[in-house]
C-alpha cells in the first residue's frame, strides 16, 4: 500500500465521498458498456515542416459492462464542435472521414479518428484545436459524460522556458522561496520542476512536478503524486479550463495547483523569475 503524507500540525480526518463523487467506470459491472476519450486532450505539435502527417486519436472502450468484450462492432456518433474550434480544415489539418462516426470493433478495446495533419500550417505563436462531441452509441454501450469531448490541441510554438529559477512558493502555511529550482526539459514541451510545495529538495522520489506549455499556457500532467506517496497532486484550472498556469514573460511565469491531504486539499502558489 502507498504511504500517504499528512500535515503534521493537523491531525487526520476521514475522507467519505457521496454518490456524486463516484465515476461512470465504477458501476461498470453491472451496467452498458462506457465508450469515451480518455485522454480528453491531445496536443498536437510540429515545429518544422514535414508534410502531411496522418494522425490517430483514440476512443476506447473504458468498462467492458458485464465483462466482456462486445462481439460486435460499436459504433460512436461524434459532432464538430465548430462553435468552440479554432483551427481551420485545410490548414491545420484535413478531414479523413466525415462519416460522423468512429467503430470501435468486435473484440478490441479502442477506435480511432484519424486526421491528416500539416504541421508546415500550425501557428508559431498561439495554440489552435478542433473539438469533437460525442453524442450516441450503439444499443448495449453508453458515452461516459465525462469522457464525451476531445480537444485536439495544435502547437506549432516550441517552449523556451528549461533552464535556473528563483521560486516563490506560498501556501496557506507560509511562503518559501527557493533560488536554485530548475525547469527540466523531459519532453517536446514538457517540463519537470524541482519542488513541490514548500517541502525540501530530496523529500520526494520523483522530485517536483511535471507540466507542459503549449505556448504560454501551463497545464500539470495527469495522475501525479508526491513522490512515493499516494498524495494527489492536481490542475486546478486556475487560469482558465484546463489551464494550471501562464508564461507572463520571458523572464516569469506562474503556476497553481491543489495538493491531496486527508485533512483538505491545499492549494500552492508558485512565481518563477529566471536566474
Amino acid at each position: 500500500m502507498k504511504k500517504f503524507l499528512s500535515l503534521l500540525i493537523i491531525a487526520a480526518a476521514t475522507v467519505s465521498c457521496s454518490n456524486d463523487d463516484v465515476k461512470t467506470e465504477a458501476y461498470l459491472a453491472g451496467g452498458p458498456k462506457v465508450v469515451g476519450f480518455t485522454p480528453s486532450i491531445q496536443t498536437v505539435p510540429y515545429f518544422t515542416d514535414e508534410g502531411t502527417v496522418l494522425r490517430k486519436f483514440p476512443l476506447d472502450l473504458i468498462g467492458k459492462g458485464n465483462g466482456q468484450l462486445s462481439t460486435t462492432d460499436i459504433e460512436v456518433s461524434y459532432e464538430i464542435d465548430y462553435a468552440n474550434s479554432t483551427a481551420q480544415e485545410g490548414v491545420e489539418f484535413n478531414f479523413v472521414d466525415t462519416s460522423g462516426k468512429i467503430v470501435i470493433p468486435a473484440g478490441t478495446t479502442y477506435g480511432e479518428y484519424p486526421l491528416e495533419v500539416n504541421t508546415g500550417s500550425l501557428d508559431p505563436v498561439q495554440k489552435t484545436e478542433l473539438v469533437l462531441n460525442l453524442t450516441t452509441s450503439s444499443n448495449g454501450s453508453t458515452v461516459g459524460a465525462q469522457y464525451d469531448k476531445l480537444r485536439i490541441i495544435f502547437v506549432g510554438c516550441l517552449s523556451t522556458i528549461a533552464g535556473s529559477y528563483t521560486a516563490t512558493i506560498s501556501t496557506v502555511a507560509g511562503t518559501s522561496v527557493r533560488s536554485d529550482e530548475f525547469l527540466t526539459l523531459t519532453a517536446i514541451n514538457t517540463f519537470q520542476t524541482r519542488y513541490v510545495g514548500r517541502y525540501g529538495f530530496g523529500t520526494f522520489n520523483p522530485a517536483g512536478f511535471g507540466f507542459i506549455d503549449i505556448c504560454g499556457e501551463l497545464t500539470l500532467l495527469p495522475d501525479q503524486t508526491l513522490g512515493g506517496y499516494s498524495n494527489g497532486v492536481y490542475g486546478i484550472d486556475a487560469y482558465g479550463e484546463g489551464i494550471d498556469g501562464i508564461v507572463t514573460s520571458s523572464t516569469e511565469l506562474e503556476i497553481k495547483h491543489n495538493i491531496e491531504f486527508g485533512s483538505g486539499d491545499q492549494k500552492q502558489n508558485y512565481f518563477y523569475v529566471r536566474n
